[in-house]
């Protein structure tokens, strides 16, 4: 069953694979930062293997103690928004998350 949230005066259903708790970010944070993320943004995925084929959302924020967090999701099979990843902030995307104003 997916979670319900909402994200900028709409809800989106969200589920969670396994790979997204790998970095032992929980699901209230990822929640958090999918619902009140900085930054949004689509990417293309990475080369390789069956299950790279989808577009990924990036969603860069912070958790409710202010952790910068990266967590991405890729659109599931009834359409909701299914988490993949979340850690803290990789110097890859810092950039693009201190550029956007709060």
């Amino acid at each position: 069953m997916a979670d319900v949230i909402p994200i900028h005066r709409r809800e989106e259903r969200v589920r969670f694979a396994r790979s997204a708790s790998r970095h032992r970010i929980s699901r209230d944070q990822i929640r958090h930062v999918i619902a009140n993320h900085r930054v949004r943004f689509q990417e293309p995925p990475p080369e390789g293997g069956a299950q790279a084929r989808s577009i990924r959302t990036v969603y860069l924020g912070d958790d409710a103690p202010e952790q910068a967090l990266e967590v991405m999701a890729v659109e599931g099979r009834d359409g909701e928004l299914l988490v993949i990843h979340a850690m803290e902030l990789r110097p890859k995307y810092r950039k693009r998350y201190e550029e956007t104003e709060r």
